[in-house]
């Protein structure tokens, strides 16, 4: 796979990272112009998390506003109260199996604990645009994509528990990605008509043919019994895959019955689904929940985070170590 040309990358940050479309000074880029990393970081230490947050599940949304610049909400869910706010936008996001959320920003990676507002954990990746990320359930592994022209073609990195030092990989498709519940970690690039397997313990390879293509695709997740793979077309669907060796099939499919005009990614928690919307102009703006994998109808929607000007982008549900 070769490194993306400094035209389709601007591309790629600017569409997968559609909703600091709102800061006119960087339209193309991954973070929205303001304080630096390091600043955001410091300054997200002294948001508040309400009492008694920490015993619920939570939902975890970047986004940018005019008033309020960039900002993660934190949100409980599927309620969808507005506990906290931290003052930095994520490129992707990811959750483990205790609840800490890993957000993908700059070169870096910040680990935050359930419900948390210090960092308990920061990896980097030196001149890279960090992207996606999952947890490996089995070993607690950090599996992280990257855009990196100084990096040759390497495009993923895993970190060990604790670590901050990582293997590196040249994939075949390297975009999103997501482990099964055996640790076999899959991946997906641009096209929607092949997937990318590493294996457990295997340092090989195995791509992986599906028998429908899928368009503009977006959220790549294990839903606890498949691969899952989103459409971010309208009518967005998101397909359950079912692998054996180099195939891929579609075993079924996903569809919401909801006028949306644009979508973000998507998020599976349990027998949920949450996904960020539109149904007037380009940027995702509310948020609607669905019973997983049934679709049809909403089972409500989160229209005003905030103070209701925020364009939405990655989220996550972060599940209370509790449960």
């Amino acid at each position: 796979m070769k490194a993306l040309s400094t035209g389709r990358r601007a591309t790629v940050v600017a569409f997968l990272g559609v909703f600091l479309s709102g800061c006119a000074a960087s339209q193309t880029q991954s973070l929205p112009q303001g304080a630096p990393y390091s600043q955001a970081i410091e300054h997200s230490t002294r948001s508040r998390v309400s009492r008694g947050s920490s015993g619920s599940d939570l939902l975890y949304i970047s986004g940018y506003s005019v008033s309020k610049g960039a900002t993660t909400f934190v949100l409980t869910y599927p309620a969808g109260k507005l506990i906290s706010t931290l003052p930095l936008a994520a490129y992707g996001m990811c959750t483990d199996a205790s609840g800490n959320v890993y957000m993908t920003n700059e070169n870096a990676v910040v680990e935050y604990p359930h419900g948390g507002t210090s960092p308990v954990r920061t990896v980097r990746i030196p001149g890279a645009q960090t992207m996606y990320c999952s947890v490996d359930p089995t070993t607690g592994d950090l599996a992280v994509t990257f855009d990196c022209p100084p990096c040759g073609y390497e495009n993923l990195a895993i970190f060990p528990p604790g670590s901050t030092t990582s293997t590196r990989y040249t994939a075949p498709e390297a975009i999103e990605c997501a482990y099964d519940s055996n640790g076999n970690l899959f991946l997906v690039g641009y096209g929607g008509g092949q997937l990318a397997e590493l294996p457990a313990g295997s340092s090989s390879f195995t791509t992986i043919n599906l028998n429908k293509d899928i368009p503009s695709v977006g959220q790549l997740q294990w839903d606890g019994s498949y691969i899952t793979l989103q459409s971010l077309e309208t009518p967005t669907e998101i397909y359950r895959i079912s692998t054996s060796g180099s195939v891929g099939t579609i075993v079924g499919e996903t569809k919401f019955n909801r006028y949306m005009k644009r979508v973000g990614y998507s998020w599976i928690s349990g027998g949920t689904v949450a996904l960020p919307f539109t149904v007037h102009g380009n940027e995702p703006k509310q948020i609607g929940i669905w019973k997983y994998p049934n679709g049809g109808h909403a089972s409500s929607i989160i229209k005003k985070v905030g103070t209701g000007d925020t364009n939405f982008g990655a989220l996550t549900v972060s599940v209370a170590p509790s449960r």
